[in-house]
């Protein structure tokens, strides 16, 4: 069995393992027992592997004969990474369908209770036996941060000015939701307007008009007092501009696209917008004079999402790809790569102490990321099979989420699922969905005092439901 090396234009980059096929079957009474290196792994190397990753040879520099050296990895560093079996080498190469780096090189494929048992040996701490501990491994251990400026409470709307209403063929859906951080006050998208209304009863608080057309991002201030609405109409113009709650007022608006506005937010000390574009870019605004601070140039596909977490320090940006880019929130300049969607990254949210930003996507999994070193703390897969579209965090640390499976989830702050809501089309909080309209959940927030999440769907309509 040989150990492959793969190379590339720019540099040769080894890549691990070599593995052939064998299922190693454990009684059904021990089922429970925790998955170790010596009790269920080591069989499978050492029977399949010794010729070329043995004692005497080790291809690559890699000997899977021992514990201490499969966790050291060889000559391209580390195979497995205790927590992250998507991380780790010698999981890539045995579910591998290219012909050129899948392992056993020769003869038949790993059987899925193998592959089973090796990802579950990984993902549970890479044991070495019984009596072993797991690795180190993260955790999404949080205590909710208070505000620490005195801004006081958030605005709440009062008698805003009447206007026009346009009207749409078929209800409009909400393409975009966001709750006041400071006050009882959610926002939700309607073609040309934006709705304001309490989180908890619904009752309308007014609307403000957007005569860009679709307003396709909402989000607050962290103050409570400022809306930034972002949107237009498609391929014909684009921009974000900010309101105040209190009054509807408008105060600024940046960008001059040719495009719709597809990703936007406000930093915390209200001074610079970003907006992310169709044409790859990610443009930051001042807020005080409207002029372009900086333009990044590194996604290489439609911009989907972006935000600035809590306490300025950073910006995190995602893409149509599954690339998500962490940024210096002030300067733009790159700090590291979060890698690990599959598909378009759909939403991005910070949790409110800055340290964790969860991140949903059309490949169906939530993840929590370690914003100090990039690490992906906790990845639901599949928590919404078909894709996910939407997730917020709320002010306790909990995380809301929403997807095609047309299920709204509430996730407890060490990522345990605390709930799973189904939206009826027939409730008392929802008009009857109208013929060809399939009842999707769009967009998820969670209210300013934790205690209820609100949901928009693909009839227009806006949901209400305390957390557990």
């Amino acid at each position: 069995m040989s150990f492959l090396y793969r190379h590339s234009a720019v540099q040769a980059l080894s890549v691990a393992v070599a593995l052939a096929c064998g299922a190693t079957v454990w009684a059904e009474d021990k089922k429970d027992a925790p998955i170790t290196y010596d009790d269920h792994v080591a069989a499978i190397l050492k029977k399949n592997c010794a010729t070329c990753h043995g004692d005497g040879t080790q291809e690559a520099g890699l000997n899977l004969m021992t514990y201490a050296d499969v966790v050291k990895g060889g000559g391209g560093g580390e195979v497995v990474v205790a927590g992250r079996s998507s991380a780790s080498r010698l999981l890539d190469v045995i579910v591998s369908t290219d012909a050129g780096e899948q392992m056993p090189p020769d003869g038949d494929r790993l059987s899925s209770e193998s592959i089973a048992l090796i990802k579950k040996w990984i993902d549970t701490g890479l044991r070495e036996n019984s009596g072993s501990s797991v690795a180190e491994m993260r955790t999404l251990g949080f205590k909710p941060t208070a505000m620490t400026d005195d801004a006081g409470p958030g605005a709440l709307p009062e008698d805003l000015p009447a206007f026009d209403r346009k009207k749409t063929l078929r209800p409009y859906p909400v393409l975009a939701l966001a709750t006041s951080p400071r006050a009882p006050v959610a926002a939700s998208s309607d073609y040309a307007a934006i709705e304001l209304c309490d989180p908890e009863t619904r009752s309308s608080l007014g609307a403000i008009e957007f005569p860009e057309g679709e307003p396709l991002v909402l989000t607050f201030s962290r103050s409570g007092r400022l809306l930034l609405a972002a949107g237009g109409k498609p391929v014909q113009n684009g921009s974000a501009v900010l309101f105040d709650v209190a009054s509807g007022k408008r105060l600024a608006s940046v960008g001059d696209e040719p495009d719709a506005v597809i990703a936007a937010d406000i930093s915390p000390d209200e001074k610079l917008v970003a907006i992310g574009l169709t044409s790859r870019l990610v443009k930051l605004y001042s807020t005080e004079d409207g002029s372009l601070v900086t333009t990044i140039d590194k996604h290489t596909d439609w911009v989907t999402a972006v935000a600035f977490s809590p306490d300025g320090k950073y910006l995190v940006t995602g893409d149509r790809i599954g690339n998500i880019h962490l940024w210096d929130g002030k300067s733009g300049g790159v700090i590291l790569p979060l890698s690990e969607h599959k598909n378009s990254v759909r939403a991005l949210s910070w949790r409110s102490d800055s340290g964790v930003v969860a991140s949903c996507g059309e490949d169906g999994n939530v993840i929590w990321w370690d914003v100090k070193d990039g690490w992906p703390v906790e990845n639901k897969s599949n928590a919404h099979p078909g894709g996910a579209l939407d997730c917020q965090f709320g002010p306790n640390g909990k995380l809301a989420t929403c997807g095609r499976d047309g299920r709204v989830k509430i996730w407890s702050p060490d990522g345990k699922e605390l709930a799973n809501i189904a939206i009826d089309a027939q409730a008392s909080d929802a008009t009857l969905v109208p013929s060809g309209v399939s009842l999707l959940p769009t967009q998820v927030a969670i209210s300013s005092d934790g205690s209820t999440v609100v949901v928009g769907d693909t009839a227009g309509n806006v949901h209400s439901r305390k957390l557990p």
